[in-house]
């Protein structure tokens, strides 16, 4: 019998530390100044944050444009992503390690230059975060390509592999 005693008190200690859990969460949720959206759209929510902040989004069908346009593509997945496939002519430039993957890039660039950013797809923000560095850094004309390398290459586009 003692045992049992034991369990409940566990259980109904582990209960209390859960509802006190859910009180604290939800009242620290009502008093944020930027709460947590409850619901979200996932699927688009690199989108949203895009639209949200001014950024300009391309489809496959204009990212296929600006490739052709021969204008400058970055790749901001890591480097081993990279060489297993990406857009043709795209430079690497992994978010993770923008500090020393940018200025091999650098001279492609001005501040006017047009640049196109892309990731993995849609539930990948390193490309909305390398778009964001890059206008901080006042590059005025950087795209987004939310779709990214999985909307590119489901399309049937041509990929490149290796190291560039």
């Amino acid at each position: 019998m003692r045992k049992a005693g034991t369990f409940q008190r566990l259980v109904l200690n582990a209960a209390g530390i859960l509802l006190a859990a859910a009180v604290c969460g939800t009242a620290s949720q009502l008093f944020r100044r930027d709460p947590i959206p409850w619901f979200e759209n996932w699927s688009n929510f690199i989108e949203a944050k895009a639209i949200k902040e001014g950024i300009p989004l391309v489809t496959a069908a204009q990212a296929m444009a600006f490739l052709q346009s021969g204008h400058l593509i970055l790749d901001a997945r890591p480097a081993a992503d990279y060489e297993a496939g990406h857009i043709p002519s795209a430079r690497s430039v992994p978010y993770d390690s923008i500090v020393d993957a940018l200025p091999a890039v650098q001279q492609f660039l001005t501040p006017s230059t047009p640049v196109m950013t892309y990731c993995s797809g849609k539930n990948c923000d390193e490309s909305f975060l390398l778009t964001q560095y890059l206008r901080k850094q006042g590059f005025t004309n950087v795209v987004l390509f939310a779709g990214g390398f999985e909307t590119w290459s489901m399309e049937g586009h041509p990929i490149e592999r290796g190291a560039r």
